[in-house]
């Protein structure tokens, strides 16, 4: 059943509450505890008008289009579409995967981001995610942290014209606070996670509706 585009984003299995469309979220902890997981998860999507454009900086799209489906993630070809910013993946479908040759050229994950999400609309899903897994390398490759300032604001608008829904996670611990804080003014709301043995918890600030406290989240599958 397709839905309306100015209903709210869901998240099946998650302690969080719908958002309104044009929504962009960062989501902030360790990669590996948590803040990876808790971002594809958040790209999920169960509407039959829904698909996803990922970013994938940190691994090549073969590995990430994986982990979003061990997640929960639907692939599907038209419905998922992936910027491969570490390698080119040759294996898989030409017109789903875009390549990139470092993430540090923010210029050209910029046209073929623009490429994918006009590419997954035509396709008839109107209802988009993206999702920047995760901020870091553009971060350190990049000569000009004003230039990742600059494609955030970018990228965030656009979701919020199109009444998208924006994903990006980013470790706090791996960067200047003062980066931390700057990159956070681009985004509509804060997911932070953390680890808390086998599970972890999330809290958010910023979205009216939510619960600003600590939170279990069950790990996914």
């Amino acid at each position: 059943m397709s839905q309306r585009r100015d209903e709210p984003y869901t998240f099946d299995g998650l302690p969080l509450n719908p958002v309104e469309p044009g929504t962009s979220l960062l989501v902030t902890g360790p990669v590996l505890s948590g803040a990876r997981e808790m971002g594809l998860r958040l790209l999920c999507s169960s509407d039959a008008d829904g698909g996803t454009v990922l970013v994938a900086t940190d691994s090549d799209a073969t590995t990430i289009l994986e982990d979003f489906g061990r997640h929960g993630g639907v692939l599907d070809r038209d419905r998922v579409r992936v910027i491969d910013c570490a390698q080119e993946s040759s294996e898989l479908p030409e017109d789903s995967v875009s390549a990139v040759n470092t993430p540090a050229d923010l210029t050209g994950i910029g046209i073929e981001y623009s490429g994918q999400y006009e590419s997954t609309y035509a396709s008839g899903y109107t209802r988009v995610r993206t999702g920047i897994i995760t901020l870091t390398p553009l971060l350190v490759y990049s000569d000009d942290v004003r230039a990742v300032y600059r494609f955030l604001n970018t990228i965030t608008g656009r979701i919020g014209t199109a009444d998208g829904l924006g994903v990006c996670v980013l470790d706090p611990d791996a960067h200047e606070e003062q980066v931390v804080e700057s990159v956070a003014q681009f985004f509509d709301g804060r997911v932070d996670v953390r680890a808390d043995r086998e599970d972890f918890e999330l809290r958010v600030t910023g979205l009216r509706d939510q619960s600003t406290d600590w939170t279990p989240v069950s790990a996914g599958t």
